[in-house]
Parts: structure tokens; C-alpha cells; sequence
């Protein structure tokens, strides 16, 4: 990795990353203050002022936007995460400048048109119906909710329909204002670049950028093993998310957790996928998947039966839950685990965009870079006496929570035991 970090006088920085044997280059402006920093109130905020950003500048409308990148044949997209929003450009390097100036304008001088506001709010409206009408997608912001209830993290990115009718133009302007600062900004470049161009570039087009003072992260959410029954009618497939906390993102278990998930539920030779979907035929989709932020984390495994087979697939699962903490992980099946997270890794990590995310993410949460050597590394190191402390760790039964989605009353699982 050839990688360089350079603070500007205001406090942004700059990740770069060279890539000589590429023709293109990704560019990401990375905002460190995803839906976590809101209220109640303003719930969706971040994620409105994402969409709003691209619908003109003082010097481009929403169509001028739209064919800047098109000119030049390259991609421009954004994100709302819970901790950070994403803008990113990826083009030939040789449009690198382009792409600093388009990136800028869009991210710097939005002018938030009052003609866009209402017509944006209503694009958003649809996309939480479209989550509404995936039953996947759904059960996963039911489990957050509930399990980190009342904190900002258990919300939904992109706030709820009453939330977003009550965000105002003015708010809006006072969040931006407020927020995109240079102290909560990272700009990262991976490509075929020189660092010093991009320095050079980024000291252009962002060192007017106010100062600003970093966001507080806030409190440490608190966990609440609920379980949730929810009828939704016209289901085939009874939907459920079972659960529990797992280590944050800068802890020491981060590999580790990894590595679990990978053994319980990370692929088509994971415990759960060939115990109950291949062995017995119960379920087309199961899996488990970490999802971890700067102090806290979850593991949820996911699954979707009929619903008179969701009792059994629940108490399958429970029983995998048991065998990770009851006895240690055989040896070919804990390199099997760690052999599939370093070639996903490896494989992740071959283009530009998937390096400017690594170096950004890696800057937002550890303020250095690790090098791929270091990260598989500490996969390799993970033991088997490893999972089964963390599996004892976070499958105390006390600790489990559970989702249930369906059009069936799903009256056994109200009653079933989650021990684990």
C-alpha cells in the first residue's frame, strides 16, 4: 500500500492511496455525521440534506449535475450511513480534477432550491414505502429499533414518515451549516494518482471549508432483549431476525467476531446454511451478519421459513448458538472461516472505489491506516478458545432478543425459550 494522510490548515483531512497500475481514480468527501447525531425530532435529517445536495449548486441545477458526470463517462453516487454520509466520484484519472471541482460544488455550495424541497421529501416518502414492501429489509430496522430502543442508533436512517414531513427548509440549512465542517470531514483518493496533485487539489477546492468542532458520538446504547411479534398481511414466508450485542468496531474481538459469523452463518458452508437449509430443506435464505459502530455492535442472524417451520428453524439456531459456546470450533473449519473473510477481503479491495472506502472508514474509526499484510494477520490469529469465549460472551440467553415478521400470529414463537 502506497498511502499518505496530510491535514490541511483547517483541520480536514486528506487520505491518499496510489494505485499506478489503474486507469482510474475514485474520490470520496466523507461527513461524520450520519443519522447517530440527530434528534428525535429531526429524525432522516442527514439523509434528506444527502439527497437534497445534488439538486443544484449556485453554479449547476440538478440537470447540469446529472450531465457533468455523464460528460466524462464516469459514476457519482452517495450514502447515508449512521455515523457518516458518503459523496463519491470514480473516473479516468485523467478527469481528476473534474471530479475534485464537481464533488466540491455539490458537497460546499448547495443552494437547496425551495422548488426540489417538497418534490425530494416526496422521493423520500417513497423509499420508506419501498423499504415497507420488502419484508427483509424491514425486519432489520424493526430489530434495531427495538433493540437499541430510544437511542439513535435504533432509528432508521432515514427517519419515518412523520419525522421527515416535519424537517423544514430552515432546519435544514442549519444542520448543513452547523455540521459540514472541515473537522468532521475526510476527503479519500485511491487511483492512479500522484499524492502531492491530490493534496494540491484538495487544498483548492477545501480549504475555505470552515473549522468547525467535531460531533460528540454521544452515549453508549443500552441493549433490550424484547421480542417482537409483528403481523403484515400478504406474506408468504415468516421473516425473522434473531440477536444479540456483539463488539464495537475499534474493539480487540473484531476479528474475531468476524470469524464467528463466518463459522455460524457467513456462507454457503456455514453451520446454519448447511444445517438447516441443505440437511432439512427448512429455509431458502439464513445467514448472520455483524453490524458494528464506534462503541457498539450487533450480530443478527436472518432467516425466512414457512410459517409453520419458523418454531423449528428458531430452535435449530439456538441449538448452533449452543455449540459455539459449549465446544471449540474444529481446526479445519476455523481455517475454512478465516480463508473465506481474507479472500473476500482480498478480492473486495481490488479496485479504486472499494480503496478509497477502506482508507476512509479505516481514518474515521482508527486515525491510521493498517496495512492488508496486518489485517489478515490478525485474522489468522484468531483461536478457536477465542470464539468460544466470545460466543459465551453474547449468546447469554439473557442477552438474546428476536424479530418475528409475518401474516401468521406466529402464536409458538411468543412463547418459545431463546436459550441459547
Amino acid at each position: 500500500m502506497d498511502v499518505q494522510r496530510k491535514q490541511l490548515k483547517n483541520g480536514l483531512i486528506v487520505a491518499t492511496e496510489s494505485m499506478t497500475h489503474l486507469r482510474s481514480a475514485s474520490i470520496g468527501v466523507w461527513v461524520r455525521v450520519g443519522s447517530r447525531f440527530e434528534d428525535e425530532r429531526s429524525s432522516g435529517i442527514s439523509h434528506f440534506i444527502e439527497h437534497l445536495l445534488f439538486k443544484g449548486t449556485r453554479s449547476r441545477t440538478a440537470a447540469e449535475i446529472a450531465q457533468a458526470v455523464d460528460s466524462v463517462g464516469g459514476q457519482l453516487n452517495a450514502f447515508t450511513d449512521k455515523e457518516y454520509v458518503g459523496f463519491y466520484a470514480k473516473v479516468l484519472d485523467k478527469h481528476i480534477k473534474f471530479a475534485f471541482e464537481l464533488l466540491s460544488d455539490i458537497v460546499l455550495n448547495p443552494v437547496f432550491p425551495s422548488v426540489e424541497f417538497e418534490r425530494e421529501r416526496n422521493v423520500i416518502f417513497e423509499e420508506i414505502n419501498m423499504v415497507e414492501d420488502s419484508p427483509q429489509e424491514v425486519i432489520h430496522d424493526i430489530f434495531m429499533e427495538n433493540f437499541w430502543k430510544g437511542h439513535p442508533l435504533g432509528r432508521p436512517i432515514s427517519g419515518t414518515k412523520e419525522s421527515v414531513a416535519r424537517i423544514s427548509r430552515r432546519e435544514v440549512l442549519q444542520f448543513f451549516k452547523k455540521n459540514y465542517t472541515a473537522c468532521n470531514t475526510v476527503i479519500s483518493v485511491a487511483g492512479n494518482i500522484r499524492h502531492r496533485d491530490v493534496h494540491s487539489l484538495a487544498a483548492r477546492y477545501f480549504s475555505h471549508l470552515a473549522p468547525g468542532e467535531r460531533l460528540p458520538a454521544g452515549k453508549v446504547p443500552a441493549m433490550h432483549s424484547a421480542r417482537v411479534i409483528r403481523n403484515k398481511a400478504n406474506l408468504e414466508q415468516t421473516h425473522i431476525c434473531l440477536g444479540t450485542g456483539c463488539p464495537a468496531l475499534i474493539s480487540k474481538d473484531r476479528y474475531a467476531i468476524h470469524v464467528l459469523s463466518s463459522v455460524l452463518g457467513g456462507g454457503m458452508s456455514s453451520r446454519l446454511f448447511q444445517n438447516i437449509r441443505e440437511k432439512r430443506g427448512l429455509v431458502y435464505s439464513i445467514y448472520s451478519s455483524p453490524n458494528m459502530y464506534r462503541d457498539a455492535g450487533t450480530l443478527i442472524v436472518y432467516a425466512g421459513a414457512a410459517p409453520d417451520k419458523a418454531p423449528l428453524v428458531v430452535e435449530l439456531t439456538l441449538k448452533e448458538f449452543r455449540r459455539m459456546r459449549e465446544k471449540l470450533v474444529a481446526p479445519d473449519e476455523l481455517k475454512r472461516a478465516k480463508e473465506n473473510i481474507k479472500g473476500s477481503l482480498m478480492l473486495s479491495l481490488e479496485g479504486s472505489s472499494s480503496r478509497m472506502t477502506h482508507l476512509a472508514n479505516q481514518e474515521i474509526y482508527f486515525g491510521r491506516f493498517y496495512q492488508l499484510e496486518e489485517i489478515l494477520e490478525n485474522v489468522d490469529r484468531t483461536r478457536a478458545v477465542d470464539l468460544r469465549r466470545l460466543a459465551n460472551e453474547i449468546f447469554d440467553p439473557s442477552a438474546l432478543a428476536m424479530v418475528v415478521l409475518g401474516s401468521d400470529n406466529a402464536k409458538e414463537l411468543e412463547s418459545l425459550p431463546l436459550k441459547a
